[in-house]
């Protein structure tokens, strides 16, 4: 079974924290890394931000463990018996499961759409390099969405940057997935061979 690093904001704790002083949540997940080959590699830029925010290493993935549910899974606060993706190539006009609420295009709730409803002027940003990564999250929601291809994500980080800088004083959510292919990962010691 693969352990994915994820970064994961329960919704509740998501909206104290857009009710507080702190206005800004920002999900930076990497797929495909173990925790253990997390924790072998250096990464200080990332070090920094995790000494001030809040992490884990310890969490399970949901079944499948394939990366399309797990990240829905962490999108929603739900797992794929609520939301109904249980494969990487769930679609909404085709899929087995079908979801227990959605909304009136179809989709499950996620935490986009939450906080489009109960926050006002919140700002949201999704940044991605897999796909179908977006599959399941209504765009509707999103105010800012950028794929990035053939794997790549130099500039969707700038992309974040300049979402965060424009967007400082209202409060904001972004979410920037780095789905690494499993070859590269291992080629830069991040992950356990039988990964």
């Amino acid at each position: 079974m693969r352990i994915k690093l994820l970064s994961i904001c329960i919704l509740l704790q998501l909206l104290s924290l857009f009710s507080s002083a702190q206005k800004r949540v920002i999900i930076i997940g990497l797929d495909g890394y173990s925790s253990e080959g997390f924790k072998g590699i250096k990464h200080p830029n990332l070090d920094k931000l995790l000494a001030e925010g809040t992490y884990t290493l310890t969490n399970r993935p949901v079944m499948p463990s394939v990366t399309l549910p797990n990240w829905t899974s962490h999108l929603t606060g739900s797992g794929p018996e609520e939301h109904g993706v249980t494969g990487n190539d769930w679609k909404l006009e085709k899929h087995s499961l079908e979801p227990i609420d959605k909304d009136a295009e179809g989709y499950y709730p996620s935490i986009f759409k939450v906080l489009k409803e109960q926050v006002s002027g919140v700002k949201t940003a999704y940044y991605y390099n897999w796909a179908d990564l977006i599959n399941s999250i209504n765009k509707k929601y999103i105010d800012e969405l950028s794929f990035e291809q053939k794997d790549g994500y130099d500039s969707n980080y700038q992309k974040a940057i300049n979402f965060v800088e424009r967007n400082k004083k209202v409060p904001h959510l972004f979410f920037c997935i780095v789905f690494i292919p499993i070859m590269q990962v291992m080629d830069m010691g991040g992950c356990r061979p039988n990964m």
